[in-house]
């Protein structure tokens, strides 16, 4: 199980013949390369690369829990596409453990069954060696490709590849009649590609390096560093200081958003920050079903500083507390002395739309205010009629959908 496949490139990552003249097998990188290469890696995979594997179900089996994945061909044809087949290797070696006993799910009785043990070791020329472990239930017939698949995409995580689909939600989706997902979970931003091919001399869409073999730098996006620095502070704002300084170590390994130079790091941090909002609106409006006191108790049973906001440290606890608080939300009788779960998941619902709806507007106002040469604030404050604020933006309820989606709509329609 040693070697490489047969390269075949990607659409997102440079092409091999043109990163081949930075990344001679064996040179070593400068440190400029190395943070190029790494930019590279970590970018999202193109979103027709992600599977969705059902974890979870509800008792009914009408819908699941799932999680994003990817093929480790897309990892192989990453590394191929950057580094070329000559430019790194991998090595396996598989243990099998006896006499481990199985607990069967339902009936809680157990089996004794051994471990498929694969450990992966990548190693990049000029860049180094990381490992990853796989294991798999020998009683499972794909027990082999299952633990090599999980030990390989781990070792490539520690160079930054895949790493980003540890960070994404478990969707809960409709499944069919087979017990699979009847539609496919959108991704946030933040997981979506964002280096676009640049076209070289021969037009070919690549990537292409300048005189001296480093890798050009991309244009993340439209905006100016300031606009991105003016978003970014905006929603460490909104998110709280424990979530923001959580994002920005997860992408750029600092801990204060303020330090970050890089204009495509900055981007992802803004998606990344944006879909954490959002996340926060469905934690301000679960708590408001079950009350303060619920999050207080809850924060203290996780060890939280506090319940505020700032106390959250990172976006996993975060997650934790909005599917905790929902779960209660679903059992708090309403008014009328029946279970409010269908007015929750409404309410629930309408505030992630509302979410997405801020983000789209002020998406929609940092386009049309480079077109204008105006600031974010005065294009919102125009595209919203006096229906709200820019400074209200952040305090408007669900009931001011429409007037934030007609607001959106407007601006859609500024071209020049």
């Amino acid at each position: 199980m040693q070697g490489n496949t047969a390269f075949a490139g990607t659409a997102d990552a440079a092409s091999p013949a043109t990163v081949q003249q930075c990344a001679t097998p064996g040179e070593k990188y400068t440190d400029e390369q190395v943070r190029q290469f790494v930019i590279a890696l970590e970018d999202p995979f193109d979103p027709r690369e992600i599977k969705w594997r059902v974890t979870n179900t509800t008792s009914d089996r009408r819908r699941g829990q799932v999680i994003a994945y990817a093929d480790p061909r897309a990892y192989t044809d990453r590394l191929n596409a950057l580094f070329t087949v000559r430019g790194w290797t991998r090595e396996y070696t598989v243990q099998v453990i006896q006499n481990f006993e199985r607990k069967e799910r339902g009936n809680g009785d157990g089996i004794i069954s051994g471990k498929i043990v694969v450990t992966c070791r990548v190693t990049i020329d000029g860049m180094g060696s990381h490992s990853g472990l796989g294991e798999e239930w020998a009683d499972n017939e794909n027990a082999g490709t299952s633990a090599e698949a999980q030990a390989f995409k781990r070792a490539c995580s520690c160079f930054g590849l895949g790493r980003y689909l540890y960070d994404l939600d478990g969707n809960w989706v409709d499944l069919d009649e087979r017990k699979q997902p009847l539609s496919r979970p959108r991704l946030p931003d933040w997981a979506l590609p964002r280096r676009k091919p640049v076209a070289t001399g021969h037009q070919n869409g690549h990537n292409s390096t300048n005189g001296n073999g480093h890798l050009k730098s991309q244009a993340f996006t439209a905006e100016t560093l300031a606009d991105l620095r003016a978003k970014v502070k905006s929603l460490c704002e909104q998110v709280g200081f424990g979530l923001a300084r959580s994002v920005a170590r997860s992408i750029a390994s600092m801990e204060n958003p303020d330090e970050i130079q890089d204009a495509g790091m900055l981007s992802a941090v803004s998606s990344k920050l944006e879909d954490t909002f959002r996340g926060v609106e469905r934690l301000r409006t679960a708590t408001g079903v079950v009350g303060q006191t619920t999050l207080s108790q809850l924060c203290r049973e996780m060890n939280l500083a506090g319940d505020c906001l700032d106390d959250i440290p990172d976006r996993r606890t975060l997650r934790q507390l909005i599917e905790a608080l929902e779960r209660k939300a679903g059992a708090t009788p309403n008014g009328n002395g029946h279970g409010g779960a269908s007015d929750n998941r409404t309410s629930v619902g309408r505030s992630n739309e509302l979410g997405a709806a801020r983000a789209d507007l002020v998406r929609e106002a940092q386009r049309v205010g480079k077109l204008r040469n105006m600031k974010v604030s005065d294009v919102i404050d125009r595209a919203a009629k006096g229906a709200f604020r820019f400074g209200e933006l952040r305090r408007i309820t669900a009931d001011s959908l429409p007037a934030v989606t007609a607001a959106t709509d407007v601006l859609r329609q500024v071209t020049q």
